[in-house]
């Protein structure tokens, strides 16, 4: 089954699942109701079950366009940090770069976010499975973007980039920990030793 943003969405479909995703965020699975929506969109509630089948329908979808545009955001933060790469010691400061950007406390708010959205999975095997087909092309998409660096030497040559990606997936999850009941919290020691065990794994020991 395709996913609704890799197909060309209807106006009225984007605009609905915006909504919904908007509501999420805000308020919650329990604060997405169709009659919010059709206020908020000027649809009908028949349009919305045309698209989406049924509020639960519409719910699944907004989850994973969250978690989904959580990874565009880190696909826009890496690229940046490996934009200007031309050697294996920017390669090192890439990394610095994109996980002091990731971590930043301005991101608590999406690193919530994005936990919210894992959770929606309990008891939704359907959803859990499309989910678990989104990380693996984050992952295939992001194996690919290093595999030029690691052909130049810059990255360990018996790294499986792939198995790589989904660590560093779980590692930078397990950032919300240090955060849970407050907006943001600095702490630089967590900071500190993700980027040294990512840059041990990434290039080995000096």
């Amino acid at each position: 089954m395709p996913y609704i943003w890799e197909v060309s969405q209807h106006p009225t479909q984007k605009k609905i699942l915006d909504e919904a995703v908007r509501l999420v965020d805000e308020r919650g699975e329990a604060g997405v109701r169709i009659q919010d929506i059709q206020t908020a969109v000027g649809v009908t509630a028949p349009s919305i079950y045309h698209f989406f089948g049924s509020r639960e329908g519409l719910v699944r979808e907004a989850q994973l366009v969250r978690v989904r545009r959580s990874f565009d955001t880190n696909d826009e933060l890496l690229d940046a940090a490996l934009g200007s790469v031309t050697n294996a010691e920017q390669m090192r400061e890439a990394l610095t770069d994109f996980l002091a950007k990731f971590f930043a406390p301005e991101r608590a708010v999406e690193r919530r976010r994005r936990a919210a959205a894992l959770g929606s999975f309990e008891g939704r095997p359907e959803l859990a499975e499309r989910f678990a087909e989104v990380v693996a092309s984050y992952v295939e998409k992001r194996a690919q973007r290093l595999e030029p660096f690691q052909a130049k030497g810059w990255i360990r040559a018996d790294l499986d980039l792939r198995a790589f990606n989904y660590w560093m997936i779980g590692f930078i999850f397990g950032r919300f920990y240090v955060e849970v009941g407050h907006d943001s919290r600095p702490y630089p020691e967590w900071d500190a030793i993700a980027e040294q065990a990512a840059a041990h794994i990434l290039f080995g020991s000096d």
